[in-house]
């Protein structure tokens, strides 16, 4: 399934998004590398109209003064949202996308029918986990199977400012690797919940996922095995499949996996 590249004017500014598919809309948010079309996105969109916005500043568009943490950045998806998708949708958010999500659903629960928090930023404690910075190091941290990389490589200028657009809206205060307004918050998700995991994944510490899965009222916490941090790549049938499950059966999924 092909994707289209299109953009919106916001009262908070311009927003690129790629779109695809018909039927139920579901809103991808992406992780810290931006947009890739990865193999279970592409399935997704045979039976979903999937919309995925370009953080502003990431991808090669134009960075945003008026971003100025995770938190703004969710506000500014909900507006795009309002105008694009009809409400309730399902969100799909990865790694720093899943960040924006819990954002999103605490905003503006009313908009979230399913969530899907897929190798969630923003709760490092104690400081465990994050990339490293040597190229080498972070390939391993993401992938355990990167021969199975399907998206063709982005310019390292593209790279480095996603890197730097990321760095800006992620910094917490203090240095915190808690986002302590958000943790306050969880409880607040209304929307059925998956939250899932890899198994061998050095950048979200297992803490994050036991985190969120106490304090998210109706959640289920999923790890996906021979997986690191890049999950959709290194294990695209499985993540599809638990995709297409729980957006299907909802709660049923949450209560009762099933043997799948």
């Amino acid at each position: 399934m092909s994707y289209e590249i299109r953009r919106t004017e916001l009262p908070g500014g311009v927003l690129h998004y790629h779109v695809a598919g018909q039927g139920k809309p579901v809103l991808y948010l992406h992780a810290a590398g931006g947009v890739s079309i990865t193999r279970p996105l592409e399935a997704l969109a045979e039976n979903h109209t999937v919309y995925a916005p370009v953080t502003p500043g990431f991808d090669g568009t134009a960075p945003s003064d008026d971003l100025k943490t995770v938190a703004d950045y969710a506000a500014l998806v909900a507006d795009f949202a309002a105008v694009a998708l009809e409400e309730p949708f399902d969100v799909i958010g990865s790694s720093f996308g899943s960040w924006v999500a819990m954002w999103l659903a605490v905003l503006r629960p009313a908009m979230v029918d399913h969530l899907i928090l897929q190798v969630p930023a923003g709760f490092r404690f104690e400081g465990k986990g994050g990339l490293p910075d040597d190229p080498a190091g972070r390939k391993a941290a993401l992938y355990t199977h990167p021969e199975r990389i399907t998206a063709p490589a982005k310019p390292d200028a593209v790279m480095a400012a996603n890197r730097r657009t990321y760095d800006a809206l992620a910094t917490l205060p203090g240095g915190a690797t808690v986002d302590e307004a958000l943790s306050a918050r969880l409880n607040e998700i209304e929307a059925v919940t998956l939250i899932l995991l890899g198994a061998d994944d050095p950048v979200v510490p297992a803490e994050a996922g036991a985190h969120l899965k106490q304090r998210i009222p109706v959640s289920q916490r999923v790890f996906v095995f021979d997986a690191a941090h890049s999950i959709e790549v290194d294990q695209p049938e499985r993540v599809t499949r638990l995709w297409f499950e729980f957006l299907m059966r909802g709660q049923g999924f949450v209560l009762n996996r099933g043997a799948a």
